[in-house]
């Protein structure tokens, strides 16, 4: 018995040594394992580092862009989530009983494509495929895309060696598509086709604010979205965001395994921007001159509505209208050695076309290009309110003078027979500016030294671009002192030989609507204020000054009659035109087109300055005119011959009528009170 005890004793402590043995090789196993894990980790040999690498995956995360608002919050632009469709075309052919060409004509169906723009993306990969696999077969030292795991994950020293040949697996077909497009798509379950999600910016009144707002597209050949033009260009820097990341593990086959701590960094989205711009403002001035372009059968038409106190630009419309009765004039080639040849006029005198063509702004209004801050007209008489007011600070206008003529005619200081549209045989020097005398206008000149017309020119800052930061913006064109005669002089007075820009032209007739008269403000395309609303930009605008206030407000009552006369004629024309309820003080001009060649084109021998029968009719308002609380100019761009022959192209027929429209319609919105009486019944 006490024998077969100890033996039961030896057996039982050798199993515990066994076990414990045991243990401890597993625990030093494990230990060396880990060591080896944490070794790979921190400190991987040079043969391991390219596969670790490669099984190490960096995305971006790009960041939301930002809104852009109307003054009042409205969405202008914002950011959606979109889909595109993207092949893989060798998916298309490996190991499918579907056919090429039915992937390719159920996919064109889905997506309201031509088959052909479909067939040619995909079958043009394929052949390029083609070329490179036979290549890579051909070609000692390249390895083959079957060698080198394309579409496995699989890898090999070989292949980390060896170049790899690199088919075309990406190939986006089309353009961003709606929800139901891509539902459409993934209903078909086609062989290596499926939908990728992309950002896509989206308008909320395209035709009406597009060419403002702009468009946002791709920098040059990277993945970064950037404004192209417009306030998308402008604020880029608020809009774009900060992008951010992660990092992850993928297996042998390239699926994603984990995350590492600390790898993951958010994306902060952009800054929402809000612009000056009201967008129901925006509306009411587009539908307006719309139709006034259309009633006077013009080519086209401009408008800018202004906060003359903040400088804020409300609204900013440019329309154009098809005019197949217009005809291109016979530029000639500027190439070197071209022929110069003689104009040779025409009788009756045909509609030349006017307006640059713009065919983009129908499919892609974000492109349009904007007339309103780049092309140029001379303001006719619209600028006669600069000049009186400079005459008058200087006391050459005295308020007891008449002016008697003995004709409606009158021979200038430089020379030139100078006529008015209705011969008045006296006038005082508020009547010169009522009845707008082209007469007047030249005697006050006369008064007046070269060098203080140019300064009055210079400190309404025409000749220089307005910062409003919209691209390519024009400075304009003013005659320089070196070439400054009596003849520009005279012309000046009349708004002839000063080129500006719609919104160069609204900014400084703001002197007059100021609450500080006499001074001009800088303009801005962003909403003033300094409260916590989301992107206001509270900067505070900068004025200088350019008339004495009591100077300025001495033209508000020759201006307010001609706003007066204008709508008397109005309703005389049309008495179901509704009474104004709010007062005005404004100015009408009528002015030639100038004949100026476009880009690689030049004039003939003898062609005039202007076009004879074609012009550029406008008026510039203030409303109400006892306090304004906006600034309005429209240009109607080359009436039709029609209007021209019963002389109701003048800008107080064709633009003054929508000038009184969109403020019988912006002001109720902005919530001012009428203060004009009842004149019927």
């Amino acid at each position: 018995m006490s024998m077969r005890t100890n033996g039961h004793a030896n057996t039982a402590a050798s199993a515990n040594m066994v076990a414990k043995i045991l243990r401890v090789c597993t625990v030093l196993g494990l230990v060396v394992v880990i060591g080896r894990v944490a070794q790979l980790q921190l400190a991987p040999s040079d043969d391991l580092q390219g596969f670790i690498t490669a099984r190490t995956t960096r995305k971006s995360l790009v960041a939301n862009r930002g809104d852009l608002l109307d003054r009042r919050g409205r969405v202008l632009a914002t950011t959606k989530s979109g889909f595109r469709v993207v092949v893989d075309p060798q998916s298309v052919t490996e190991g499918h009983t579907i056919k090429v060409d039915q992937v390719i004509t159920a996919l064109a169906a889905a997506l309201d494509m031509s088959p052909d723009a479909v067939g040619q993306r995909i079958m043009g990969a394929l052949v390029e495929n083609a070329n490179r696999i036979e290549l890579a077969e051909n070609t000692p030292g390249i390895t083959p895309p079957a060698v080198a795991g394309m579409g496995s994950g699989g890898s090999s020293r070989a292949t980390t060696e060896a170049p790899k040949v690199k088919l075309i697996r990406y190939l986006p077909i089309g353009g961003i598509i709606t929800q139901e497009a891509a539902d459409a798509v993934q209903q078909l379950h086609l062989p290596g086709v499926s939908l990728e999600s992309r950002p896509t910016r989206v308008l909320s009144a395209p035709q009406v604010v597009g060419s403002l707002v702009g468009k946002v597209g791709y920098e040059d050949a990277s993945t970064r979205r950037i404004g192209l033009v417009g306030a998308e260009s402008l604020f880029q820097d608020e809009l774009e965001g900060t992008n951010g990341s992660l990092t992850y593990v993928r297996d042998s086959r390239g699926r994603p395994l984990w995350v590492q701590r600390g790898r993951w960094i958010d994306s902060d989205r952009g800054a929402d921007v809000r612009l000056s711009l009201d967008l129901e403002l925006q509306r009411i001035v587009y539908e307006e001159l719309v139709a006034g372009v259309e009633r006077a059968e013009a080519a086209g038409g401009r408008a800018v509505m202004l906060d003359p106190n903040t400088g804020e630009v409300l609204a900013m419309v440019d329309v154009l209208r098809d005019t197949p009765d217009a005809i291109d004039f016979p530029w000639d080639d500027d190439a070197e050695g071209a022929e110069r040849t003689t104009y040779t006029p025409l009788d009756p005198m045909p509609r030349y076309r006017v307006i640059r063509e713009d065919p983009i702004r129908a499919t892609e209004p974000a492109l349009a290009y904007n007339r309103c801050v780049r092309d140029v007209y001379e303001p006719g008489s619209t600028f006669k309110p600069f000049v009186w007011a400079l005459g008058k600070s200087k006391g050459l206008l005295p308020d007891d003078e008449m002016i008697e003529l003995d004709a409606n005619w009158f021979i200038s200081a430089d020379g030139r027979r100078l006529q008015d549209v209705t011969y008045r045989s006296e006038l005082n020097w508020n009547d010169v500016l009522k009845y707008s005398s082209n007469i007047g206008m030249s005697i006050a000149t006369s008064r007046l030294e070269f060098d203080d017309v140019r300064k009055m020119v210079g400190a309404l800052r025409f000749g220089h671009r307005t910062g409003i930061g919209l691209a390519n913006e024009s400075p304009g064109l003013v005659t320089p002192e070196s070439r400054w005669s009596k003849y520009t002089q005279t012309s000046v007075g009349m708004g002839y030989e000063i080129a500006i820009t719609p919104v160069q032209m609204v900014r400084a007739f703001s002197i007059f609507a100021r609450k500080d008269a006499g001074t001009l403000p800088e303009i801005r395309l962003t909403a003033s204020g300094t409260d916590d609303r989301p992107g206001i930009v509270g900067e505070e605008i900068i004025v200088e000054r350019v008339f004495e206030s009591k100077t300025a407000r001495l033209a508000i009552e020759p201006m307010r009659a001609v706003a007066e006369r204008m709508d008397t004629r109005t309703r005389a024309n049309d008495p179901t035109i509704p009474e104004p309820k709010y007062s005005m003080f404004g100015k009408s001009g009528t002015a030639n087109i100038a004949g100026v060649a476009p880009e690689g084109k030049r004039r003939p021998k003898g062609t005039p300055g202007y076009f004879r029968t074609q012009y550029n009719s406008s008026f510039l308002a203030a409303s109400p005119a006892g306090a304004p609380e906006v600034v309005l100019l429209v240009v109607i761009d080359d009436p039709g011959p029609a209007r021209i022959a019963e002389k109701h192209h003048y800008g107080s027929w064709v633009a003054g009528p929508v000038v009184r429209r969109i403020l019988e319609r912006a002001l109720p919105y902005l919530g001012v009170e009428p203060d004009l009486p009842k004149l019927d019944g």
